[in-house]
């Protein structure tokens, strides 16, 4: 079995799962889901959406994201050889931390990383989400978005809310 394949497989895999749960986590249907992403929204709403520091009320041992991450790993490990599975695990849950830091960061008015070109873009498409919930449902690559028609980069949005 080919490494590579598994590597770029979970990859695949993250950028549509992530993309896909922001997504059902505003649909009142998940449930729990829902109840727990709502709270960031409510955290950081159209009117206020950067903070000195991150605000986070939904407890991070509620989070239903790692839930879910952590249930579809264990389908994997059920449904995979181990080494598939080790792949999958490690890469999954380096991008979880991955996401969940640079999603802090987009937050924080001050980041370090403002520096950069690339982190001023998805921290603009991430604040954009919060403006129009219907939109930019991935925090590092736009990709599903563009394919799903979910994809919107307004400077005229975004800015109304910076003036």
């Amino acid at each position: 079995y080919n490494d590579g394949i598994a590597i770029l497989g979970s990859f695949l895999f993250c950028i549509f799962y992530e993309n896909f749960l922001h997504k059902v986590s505003h649909y009142k249907e998940s449930g729990q889901l829902y109840r727990w992403h709502k709270l960031h929204h409510k955290d950081y709403p159209a009117k206020q959406l950067e903070s000195d520091i991150y605000i986070n009320s939904a407890n991070w041992y509620n989070n239903m994201f790692v839930f879910w991450i952590c249930m579809t790993q264990l389908w994997m490990y059920c449904l995979s050889s181990f080494r598939v599975f080790t792949i999958f695990t490690i890469e999954t849950t380096l991008y979880s931390f991955v996401v969940s830091y640079f999603h802090e960061q987009f937050h924080i008015k001050q980041s370090w990383w403002l520096r950069y070109k690339w982190f001023r873009h998805f921290k603009q498409n991430h604040l954009i989400h919060h403006i129009k919930h219907t939109q930019n449902f991935g925090m590092l690559t736009n990709t599903m978005d563009k394919l799903y028609q979910t994809y919107i980069y307004d400077n005229q949005i975004y800015l109304k809310y910076f003036d």
